[in-house]
């Protein structure tokens, strides 16, 4: 097989597989035909190739100021007094996730899972073991409602509980613009 090196390879004694991991592009195309043309002769061998997708790197997410944090703390008091709790705890996500980027805006400037989004901040010392518990308790049923579960109940007193956080948090935020990134 000349100078060609496979990502892996599997053997077996009745089987060899070389394998190939390549993302899809013009120049591994022509590899992999290549490969095909050289692996033609070789009956004891079969080349497997597996393509990754080509992932760009995620884009990194504005810090929003204090007042559109303010503004969505509001929207979501009014979701959850006119009994809208499911999307007022879906908004409640999103507004900790832009109160978070705005308190740590370098460790927090991509999408962040809850969990992480969570840990970071009490890590940060800016969430008591407390109010990330609350949280974390939130988190399964965030989850199955961003993934369709439209039908959830939520408790009265644990999102209010997490307003109260929010709260907290933007007690934190310097009034005015927010860090660049």
């Amino acid at each position: 097989m000349h100078e060609y090196r496979p990502n892996a390879v599997a053997l077996r004694p009745d089987r060899k597989i070389a394998i190939e991991v390549v993302r899809p592009s013009e120049t591994s195309s022509r590899k992999v035909q290549d490969l095909k043309s050289l692996f033609a002769s070789h009956s004891d061998w079969e080349l497997r190739v597996f393509y990754v997708s080509s992932s760009a790197p995620e884009k990194t997410l504005n810090v929003v100021s204090r007042e559109a944090i303010r503004s969505s703390i509001e929207r979501v008091r009014a979701l959850k007094s006119a009994g809208h709790l499911l999307p007022a705890l879906i908004m409640a996500w999103a507004t900790l996730e832009g109160v978070g980027r705005a308190l740590l805006p370098e460790p927090l400037k991509r999408p962040q899972t809850p969990r992480r989004l969570v840990a970071v901040l009490a890590e940060a010392g800016y969430l008591t073991p407390e109010e990330a518990d609350s949280l974390r308790a939130a988190i399964s049923l965030r989850n199955e409602a961003v993934h369709g579960r439209v039908d959830l109940t939520v408790d009265e007193k644990q999102l209010a509980r997490f307003v109260e956080v929010l709260e907290t948090l933007i007690a934190f935020l310097p009034e005015g613009r927010p860090p660049a990134v």
